[in-house]
Formats: C-alpha cells, structure tokens, sequence
C-alpha cells in the first residue's frame, strides 16, 4: 500500500508539468498540420452520407425529423409548454435544447472508435494521433452548422431575436471543447475495452431524457435537481438557449466556469490520451 500511495504521489508531482508539456506539443502540432486537419475533416462530414441521394441534405433533415418526434411526445402526449412561449416559440425553445444534444451525440459516438478503427492507416501516415477524434468532433459539428443556420432563420421573425445571437460563438466553442475533452477520453480508452462504444450509446439514449431539452431547470422538482446540475449539457443547452432566444435558466457566472473547467479538463484529457497513445498499437 505504501508503494502504491509513493507511485501515485510521483505521478501527481509530475502531472502539471507533464501536462503544460504535452498541451504545448498539442498546439504546436495543431500549428503545423491545421491544414490537413480542416481538409479531413470536410472530407469525414461529406462520407457520412456519400452515395445517398439527399447526402448532406441528411444533416438538417435528421435534425427536423427528431425534433418533429420530441415535439410530439412533449406537445401532444406529455402537453409540456413554457408558460411564457408559444406553440411556434416552445418549437424554437425545444430545436434550441436538441441542438447541443445532437452535437455531443453524434460527436462523442464517432470520436469514440475513430482511433480504434483508423489504427492500419496510421501505421502509414504521419498525421498527429491525437487530432484523429478532433476531426471526427468537427465534422459532427460541421454538420450540425447547418441545423443551427436554420434555427437563427426561424428565431427570426420573433420577439426573441436581439443582440444575444452574439454570444453564439462562445455556446459553440463550449460545445466544442467539451466534445474534443471527452473524445480524447473515450477514444483513448476504447482502444484498451472495445465495450466502452455500447455503454456510450447507453449513456447518450439517457441523456436525451435527463437533459432540459423540452422543459425549464425550474419545472424540475428540487429533490432532484441536482441531477441535472451534474449534467454537462444542461449548462450547453443554457448557452445556446440565449445565444438564440435570449432565455436563461443559470446566472451569467456559470459560462466562465464552465468554460475554464473544460479547457482544464481538456488539457488532462489531451494528455491522457498522448500518455495512453504509445501501447495503442498493441490493441490493434
């Protein structure tokens, strides 16, 4: 037990210089091969649905047809509204809430086997390991530009469009950060335990439902309240909220936090997975 307690100490003396290190060489690779990285990721976002005949049509249309059915479960069987919004407001207020979702979804699900199942084309290529769940984060997320391009247009017409679309960008690259910090994480270890993919879609299925997609943080008993502070995108879906119709659930002072917990959390999660990288090939 002492050696252990020793081991351990010795690893977290070193952790903060390991991780200043390795967050160093991360950007310094992202200088370097940015390029190849925005053009793999076109590339990844346009193969999902190459040779179908709507192709890249998909990216919005699967987004319009899930929330054509959380609309309906929420509306029509559960009769959930938003006291102050109406029906066509509670639509925008909902497509707002699945938005984040859709992104984390799709972007931890791809992330998650993209080292695993790329691992002979990196045997014979020189492309830095660990922008290979990057690029599968951004062309989830590039696809899912398009949904959010068609929400600011039916946000629009309505009372609820000001100046807050400006905080957008900040609601995206929060979004953005959380699902590179949790790719690294999950496609490191997926290579080691094949089984983390079906806990993962586990996990997302249950999320859909404990996230406050449909209704207010405050609609939640107290009780249980908790629950959802603990979930990530509650805090994500808060953002994009206001960025689009200027509604907050959580004060102002919770954004900063979030944002420097994730960008800490992704520079463990970066070196996490160059640490684990060398014995991935073992695991081929």
């Amino acid at each position: 037990m002492s050696t252990l307690i020793r081991r351990t100490s010795a690893v977290l003396s070193r952790l903060p210089g390991l991780v200043v290190t390795e967050s160093s060489t991360i950007l310094h690779h992202l200088r370097l091969s940015w390029r190849v990285l925005w053009a793999l990721t076109v590339i990844e976002s346009r193969k999902k649905y190459a040779g179908s005949i709507l192709g890249m049509l998909w990216y919005p249309l699967y987004s319009a047809l899930l929330l054509g059915c959380y609309c309906f479960v929420y509306m029509v069987i559960f009769h959930a509204r938003y006291k102050e919004l109406g029906t066509y407001e509670y639509v925008l207020y909902v497509f707002a809430g699945l938005i984040p979702f859709l992104g984390l979804s799709e972007a931890v699900s791809t992330s998650t086997q993209s080292v695993r199942q790329s691992m002979a084309i990196l045997r014979n290529a020189v492309f830095p390991l660990e922008f290979i769940p990057v690029k599968a984060v951004g062309a989830a997320l590039f696809g899912l530009a398009s949904s959010l391009a068609i929400l600011v247009v039916m946000a629009a017409p309505t009372s609820h469009v000001g100046l807050h679309v400006l905080y957008l960008p900040v609601a995206v690259i929060a979004l953005s950060m959380f699902c590179v910090m949790t790719g690294w994480i999950l496609s490191a270890t997926a290579v080691v335990v094949p089984d983390l993919a079906q806990v993962v879609n586990i996990v997302l299925m249950l999320l859909m439902f404990v996230s406050p997609v449909g209704y207010p943080i405050n609609n939640v008993p107290a009780q249980v309240r908790f629950l959802l502070y603990l979930n990530p995108l509650t805090y994500l879906i808060d953002m994009f909220r206001f960025a689009i119709l200027g509604i907050r659930d959580l004060p102002f002072w919770v954004d900063p936090l979030f944002l420097g917990s994730t960008l800490v959390a992704a520079a463990l999660a970066g070196t996490f997975f160059r640490t684990l990288s060398p014995i991935s090939s073992d695991y081929e």
